[in-house]
C-alpha cells in the first residue's frame, strides 16, 4: 500500500509543482507503475491508496506550502511629513508561484481547499503554461509610477498586493515603522466582491488604532470611476468606427469575484455612453454574466448573430488589473464564441492605466485640496 501511496502522492504533487521537481516526480511515477502495476499487476489497495494520497497532498497545499502572513507588534518611527499613498491589489508573481497560489487559494476558498486545492493550484499553473509570463507587477508598477508623477512632494506612493510580495500587511509594517502617521489606502478593485472583502477582513484585524496614527483613508473600489467608464466607451466606438459597420458588444460580468449589483452597474454605465454618443451606427449591446459554464455569454452571442451582426466585441471592464485567471478567461471566451465566418475583437482599454492613475488622483485633490 505504501508504493501505491507513494505513487498518487507524486501524480498529485507533479500536477502543482513545475520545474526540475515536475520532472523528477513524474519519473517516480512512471517507475512506479511499470513496477507496481504492469510486472506485479498489485491493484490491491489502490482506491484507499488514492483517498490517503488526495487528502495529504490537499492538507500540504492548505497548511504546508502557503505563507503565513502576520502583522508585527513594531515600535514606530520618528514622525514623517508625508502622506502615504498606499495601493492594494490582488497581485502576482511573474512565474508560477506554489506559495503565493496557495496564499491566494487559502484566503479564497477557505477549507473548501481541502477539497479542491490540487484542482485549483493546477488550473492556475496551466495559466502560466498557456499564456507565458505575468505582467501584473509590471502594470501596478506603471500606476504607481504615474501616481507619484502627478501628485506633490508631500505625498509617497507604494504598491503592495493580497496575493504575492510585498504583502499589504508587510508593507504597513514598514510604513508604521517609518513613522508615516497619514495613510491613504488604495484598493485596486473594481467592485467590493469577494477580494475586496477578504482584503476588509485582513485590515480589520491590523488593530492600527493602537499606533496613535493621525488618519487612515480608504478609497472605494472603482465602479463609480464615470473617467474609466469613459476609457472603454471610447475604445469600443474607436473600434467599432474604424470599420463603419454594425456591430455587437458583449460586456461580460464577472459573477464569482465581483459584487453583482456594482459589476452590472459599472456596464450599465459603459453601454448608457455607447448608447447616448452613437447614433449612426447600429449597435447592439448585451451585459451577459461569466459563469462557470459560460452558457449565458454563448446565449448572448447568438442572439446578437440573429440581427445579422457579424462582427462582435468582447469587453471585460472587471478589473483593474488583468491577472493570469481573467486573461485566461478572454482565451476561453473567445474560444467558445467561434462561429464560423463571425468577427470577434477583444478590448482591453490602452489607456485603461492613465484613466485609473486620474481617478485616484482626483480622490485624493477632492480629499486634500492638493493642486493639480
Amino acid at each position: 500500500m505504501m508504493f501505491s501511496i507513494i505513487l498518487f502522492t507524486s501524480i498529485a504533487l507533479s500536477l502543482i509543482l513545475n520545474g526540475y521537481m515536475e520532472n523528477i516526480l513524474i519519473i517516480l511515477s512512471t517507475v512506479i507503475i511499470y513496477k507496481q502495476i504492469i510486472i506485479n499487476k498489485d491493484y490491491k489497495y489502490m482506491i484507499y491508496a488514492l483517498i490517503i494520497s488526495f487528502i495529504g497532498v490537499n492538507l500540504m497545499v492548505t497548511f504546508g506550502f502557503r505563507d503565513y502572513i502576520s502583522f508585527r507588534d513594531i515600535q514606530p518611527g520618528e514622525d514623517e511629513e508625508e502622506t502615504l499613498i498606499l495601493l492594494v491589489s490582488e497581485g502576482e508573481y511573474k512565474h508560477y508561484n506554489l506559495r503565493e497560489r496557495s496564499t491566494q487559494i487559502h484566503y479564497e476558498k477557505g477549507y473548501e481547499s481541502l477539497f479542491r486545492g490540487i484542482k485549483d493550484l493546477y488550473k492556475y499553473k496551466s495559466y502560466y503554461n498557456e499564456l507565458g509570463d505575468s505582467d501584473f507587477k509590471e502594470e501596478a508598477e506603471e500606476v504607481a509610477t504615474k501616481l507619484s508623477y502627478q501628485l506633490d512632494e508631500g505625498y509617497k506612493v507604494v504598491n503592495s498586493y493580497m496575493y504575492t510580495q510585498p504583502y499589504f500587511e508587510h508593507s504597513l509594517e514598514d510604513i508604521v515603522s517609518k513613522g508615516y502617521k497619514k495613510i491613504i489606502i488604495c484598493p485596486l478593485f473594481m467592485t467590493e466582491g469577494k477580494d475586496y472583502e477578504i482584503f476588509k477582513q485582513r485590515y480589520e484585524k491590523l488593530n492600527l488604532v493602537s499606533y496613535n496614527l493621525v488618519d487612515i483613508e480608504i478609497l472605494e473600489p472603482f465602479y463609480k470611476s464615470n473617467n474609466l467608464a469613459m476609457v472603454y466607451k471610447n475604445e469600443i466606438l474607436k473600434n467599432i468606427r474604424s470599420l463603419e459597420k454594425d456591430s455587437g458588444v458583449l460586456l461580460i460580468g464577472l459573477y464569482n469575484k465581483n459584487n453583482l449589483e456594482q459589476d452590472i452597474l459599472f456596464r450599465e454605465k459603459i453601454k448608457e455612453y455607447i448608447e447616448h454618443e452613437e447614433k449612426n451606427i447600429d449597435i447592439q449591446i448585451k451585459l451577459p454574466l461569466l459563469e462557470n459554464n459560460k452558457k449565458d455569454i454563448i446565449k448572448s452571442g447568438e442572439e446578437l448573430l440573429e440581427y445579422g451582426i457579424n462582427t462582435l466585441y468582447v469587453v471585460l471592464p472587471t478589473c483593474t488589473i488583468d491577472t493570469m485567471y481573467t486573461k485566461h478567461l478572454v482565451e476561453s471566451i473567445l474560444e467558445d464564441l467561434d462561429m464560423g465566418n463571425t468577427k470577434f475583437y477583444y478590448i482591453n482599454p490602452e489607456k485603461k492605466t492613465d484613466a485609473i492613475v486620474d481617478e485616484i488622483f482626483k480622490r485624493i485633490s477632492l480629499m486634500n485640496q492638493i493642486g493639480g
